[in-house]
């Protein structure tokens, strides 16, 4: 099973492909995981033929068969611009399909309280974790893929009191990577 996972800092930090893969492997699930991320980047880039991520993208699909490739864009985004999101959410979907996988959205969570993108915007958390939900949402629909709530799993676990933010408010502490990999791990694999 192979699995490339394509966005940016929210997958990154604290390496969650790892430690997605070691949850796989604990649970005697074979996997190979690799990535294409950069901090800030979107859907946008990685359909551009010009960008070198877009580039490195497009290398990886010629030159492997994946079976699921996640898909996650700008943690802002889906919000604040929802059709750029899913334009590029389509045109992702076309290159995954390309290459014989199935494209799997990666649904992200609204900041913390006191980050400044929320009063930037007049927003707050739970009204950008809804917008940012509505937007994943239609994405799976619109074109045919599957969702991981992982934004539902992170929200549940804050609310919990657990901490799931780093100290920026916006991208996910340890345990929040934790508790995104888990996500993945049960959405894709958890009745194996």
């Amino acid at each position: 099973m192979k699995i490339l996972f394509v966005g940016n800092s929210y997958t990154f930090f604290n390496d969650m492909p790892a430690l997605f893969a070691e949850l796989c492997k604990e649970n005697g699930v074979d996997v190979q995981v690799d990535s294409v991320t950069r901090g800030g980047y979107s859907f946008a880039h990685y359909v551009s033929e010009e960008n070198e991520k877009g580039i490195e993208l497009r290398t990886k699909l010629a030159e492997n068969s994946y079976d699921y490739i996640i898909l996650q864009e700008q943690s802002v985004r889906p919000a604040e611009s929802p059709e750029t999101f899913l334009d590029g959410a389509r045109r992702l979907c076309d290159m995954v399909r390309e290459n014989g996988a199935k494209p799997v959205f990666y649904q992200t969570w609204g900041r913390r309280e006191d980050n400044k993108t929320l009063s930037d915007h007049g927003w707050t958390r739970d009204e950008m974790h809804a917008m940012l939900k509505a937007s994943y949402v239609r994405a799976a629909e619109e074109n045919d893929a599957q969702l991981v709530y992982a934004g539902d799993a992170f929200d549940a676990a804050y609310r919990a009191g657990e901490a799931v933010y780093h100290n920026d408010g916006t991208h996910p502490s340890a345990v929040g990577s934790a508790v995104i990999a888990r996500a993945f791990y049960d959405a894709l694999f958890g009745g194996k």
